[in-house]
């Protein structure tokens, strides 16, 4: 077991001891122990062998017994206790946003209340407005809340579909029973949150066409049934062309679908577009006087034999359409005229854009991560620790950021001409300011804004302290835009037509930030800020040096909203994006130091 996942332990065990009212020293001492779990490059299960857990700051002699026992075993049996005095319902109240354990404490002793349907029913019968620190305002946004969490609910993240995907689809070669197998559907372009995934099959010869055949294979990779000890397959057969069997894979679905050979590239491309993608085409076929479906084209009734799935845009007359654009915008019209764009790929990514070191709340030192950024053929790394309001993610204070330039200096001799490039994460303060001295800023090679705190706002308020924070002529690159956490967090809403209009008068850059929880803001916006030539940043926030294979995901959404390389800040190799900050700080009047 990492420390990463000892560490969720830990925070565990501080959140329950909260809820249940105990030691206030003592919850501290878990939360504290948690963060340096996180933060320390050595590897906790390392340190038990050889007897070293106390050696480490923040990790007591009670704690090290927590910890050795979760290596032990797997488990707690202090988290146990603590959970076993609540109902199991009642970590679900934690998810609410505002709804901290003080608070979840209060509506558990006060109103019994253990669970996201007894919280809704008190919020509408006002049953909450009796109960200090909550009113009318409060019990409308919980309610919000528990609408968002269950609309999310038995939702997915990208990387989880992607594993599960992956997996299905090895499991499935190991048969011989298909010929080919392709992921298709919103996965193949590129969403971000999942309910089902689809997978589409040609079996090999002489071993039937019918869906039937993949049902025992389906079986075999579902979540088992406890009470019959198999996996539930669902067969949905609405119609001949697009009959299904479906299961539950650690609780996605994914769904199944047969084409044989000579379907297959019509099928491909069907069940990959949107269904405003495949209604487009399909008018787009009908005026040239042909019929598109998910079997293939059709003149005068007669299949036109197509073997591949560039053939069936070819045959339309088309320029190949890439998975990620069929969303049913204009990329049909686009491809009619040969103008769909040379998009961005993960090979045009110079460099590594906001990553955090252990200055900061990083697992990592700055030279290991300038190693791993070598190693992966990057040819810089731009460092952007927290800035000193982000006081719980060990922020630096003034003299850290001077003791962080001169280890960079000195790094930057070692590994020339591999440069790292030293930044910081600004919070951007409730006025819109940001959280340095001019001074200091001016000694950075640049500055990324981002807000982390007083996350309640109107749009108004999020929209004026935004554009604050773009004027501000330190700035160069605008964060995770809208601060959501995808599937547990809202992000706050901000005009979007003002934001655009002022990062490109100030020339900002707007991140993409393409941890796999926030890919914030999402591809749309992308795309309207690409349209306005706003420089895009394809950032990792990678707080570890596996945190950098999290760009493939930014990359996607870059893809989805029609970017090419020539709109990604860190697609500059090092001297372009070395000029680029240079130049950014002449054209604002800024000194460097």
């Amino acid at each position: 077991m990492d420390n990463k996942n000892i560490a969720a332990v830990l925070k565990k065990i501080s959140v329950f001891k909260e809820l249940k009212g105990e030691n206030p020293f003592k919850i501290r001492a878990f939360a504290q122990a948690a963060r340096v779990l996180e933060r320390i490059n050595v590897n906790a299960e390392e340190l038990c062998r050889q007897n070293r857990l106390q050696e480490i700051k923040g990790i007591g002699k009670q704690i090290a017994s927590v910890i050795e026992e979760i290596l032990r075993t797997g488990k707690s049996s202090v988290l146990k206790e603590l959970k076993d005095s609540f109902p199991e319902s009642i970590e679900d109240l934690l998810k609410i946003p505002g709804m901290g354990p003080k608070k979840v404490r209060v509506i558990w002793e006060k109103l019994g209340i253990a669970s996201l349907g007894e919280l809704e029913y008190a919020c509408l019968e006002n049953r909450l407005s009796v109960l200090e620190g909550f009113g009318q305002k409060s019990q409308k946004k919980i309610l919000s809340a528990i609408d968002f969490i269950r609309k999310n609910s038995e939702m997915h993240l990208l990387p989880e579909a992607e594993d599960i995907a992956r997996e299905v689809v090895a499991s499935l070669k190991s048969k011989g029973l298909f010929k080919r197998i392709d992921v298709t559907g919103s996965l193949r372009r590129g969403k971000t949150a999942f309910k089902s995934i689809d997978i589409l099959l040609m079996p090999e010869e002489g071993t039937g066409k019918d869906i039937s055949l993949i049902e025992e294979t389906a079986a075999s990779l579902a979540d088992t049934d406890t009470d019959s000890g198999t996996g539930d397959v669902f067969k949905f057969s609405k119609k001949a062309g697009s009959a299904k069997v479906s299961i539950k894979r650690e609780g996605l679905q994914v769904d199944f679908r047969m084409a044989d050979e000579i379907s297959y590239p019509a099928a491909l491309r069907y069940f990959t577009g949107s269904r405003k993608h495949n209604a487009v085409l399909k008018k787009f076929a009908e005026n040239s006087g042909l019929e598109i479906n998910e079997n293939g084209i059709f003149n005068n009734g007669e299949r036109i034999n197509i073997r591949t799935e560039a053939g069936i845009y070819k045959t339309l007359g088309l320029a190949w359409i890439p998975p990620e654009l069929r969303e049913g915008y204009e990329e049909v019209e686009a491809a009619a005229k040969d103008e769909i764009p040379l998009l961005v790929r993960n090979s045009d990514i110079k460099g590594m854009m906001h990553v955090h070191s252990n200055y900061s709340d990083g697992s990592c030192g700055i030279k290991e991560l300038a190693e791993a950024c070598i190693s992966g053929g990057y040819l810089y790394l731009c460092l952007s620790d927290h800035s000193q309001s982000a006081f719980y993610a060990g922020g630096l204070s003034e003299p850290e950021i001077m003791l962080q330039l001169d280890e960079v200096k000195t790094l930057n001799r070692e590994f020339a001409p591999f440069k790292i490039f030293c930044g910081i994460e600004s919070d951007i303060l409730p006025d819109g300011n940001l959280d340095y001295s001019d001074e200091i800023l001016s000694r950075l090679d640049f500055v990324i804004g981002s807000i982390h705190s007083g996350l309640n706002m109107t749009e108004e308020e999020a929209t004026n302290r935004l554009v604050s924070a773009i004027r501000n002529p330190y700035l160069t690159v605008l964060g995770h835009i809208s601060g959501r956490l995808l599937l547990s967090r809202r992000g706050y809403p901000y005009n979007e037509g003002k934001i655009l209009d002022e990062l490109a008068a100030n020339k900002t850059v707007l991140e993409h930030n393409c941890n796999p929880h926030r890919l914030d803001p999402d591809w749309e916006f992308l795309k309207k800020a690409g349209e306005r030539s706003i420089m895009i940043s394809i950032d990792t926030d990678a707080h570890s040096k596996e945190g950098f294979s999290d760009v493939k995901y930014g990359v996607k959404m870059a893809e989805k909203a029609w970017l090419k390389s020539d709109d990604i800040l860190n697609a500059m190799d090092t001297e372009e994006i070395d000029e680029f900050f240079r130049e950014r700080k002449k054209r604002k009047g800024l000194k460097s130091i």
